[in-house]
């Protein structure tokens, strides 16, 4: 497997002075100091929509984040969450350079997540997370990581949105048990993640737009006749 090359305008976007990656306000209080700091693991497990949401804000000032090991990541889920996946490279399948892979793009990102699928041992996981340190790569795992600074055990608790059976989702509630290392206190804390398209704006803290005006009628025509392509959602 060949590594993809770290373009030098991954390290020149608005997040890449050295501060600390900001994150949504939603899961803002999960995190000690209420940021991802650079050069720290973080061990995300139980919940690919936490995972996501952790990520979102970083993404959307022009953080770039890189995922290993994780071919189930679904990009639509992704783009709805906020990731700008213009700035997201992915190795779904590095197979035996898992380590390789790993260590190039905490050189050059400021995010690497790094999923099951990535084959590490524990000797691995030490230098990974040291050069990590040594770059001031935020490195995130989604599977146990021994010496995270923080973790997050996340269990989905249920939705909100629907009503009678329909309508859309709209959020998850989310309890997540936090711990970790020295300075960051045990805790157990609910969070209300916004689901979808119509969260993305929640996600980067963005004002409330325009109220919503009313649909258009609908165009008698058969579909096939009609200009431009038809709207298309992913459900399951």
């Amino acid at each position: 497997m060949s590594v993809p090359a770290v373009s030098e305008t991954a390290v020149s976007g608005p997040v890449a002075s050295g501060s600390d990656l900001p994150v949504a306000a939603e899961v803002r209080h999960l995190l000690p100091g209420g940021v991802l700091r650079r050069g720290r693991t973080v061990a995300v497990t139980g919940s690919r929509s936490l995972l996501l949401a952790l990520l979102a804000r970083a993404s959307a000032e022009g953080a770039w984040a890189a995922v290993v090991g994780l071919p189930a990541l679904g990009l639509v889920a992704a783009a709805e969450a906020g990731i700008d996946l213009d700035r997201l490279a992915l190795v779904p399948d590095p197979g035996l350079d898992a380590p390789l892979a790993v260590a190039a793009l905490l050189d050059g990102m400021d995010v690497v997540v790094v999923g099951p699928g990535a084959a590490l041992v524990d000797g691995d996981r030490r230098r990974l997370q040291a050069r990590a340190r040594e770059r001031g790569t935020v490195l995130v795992a989604t599977a146990a990581w021994p010496g995270a600074h923080v973790v997050l055990d996340a269990a989905p608790e249920g939705w909100s949105g629907a009503s009678a059976g329909a309508g859309w989702l709209r959020r998850q509630r989310v309890a997540v048990e936090r711990t970790g290392r020295a300075g960051c206190t045990p805790g157990r804390f609910e969070v209300e993640l916004p689901l979808g398209s119509r969260a993305t704006a929640s996600f980067r803290d963005a004002a409330p737009g325009p109220t919503a005006q009313e649909p258009p009628a609908a165009d008698p025509r058969p579909a096939h006749h009609r200009p431009g392509r038809p709207d298309l959602r992913l459900v399951g």
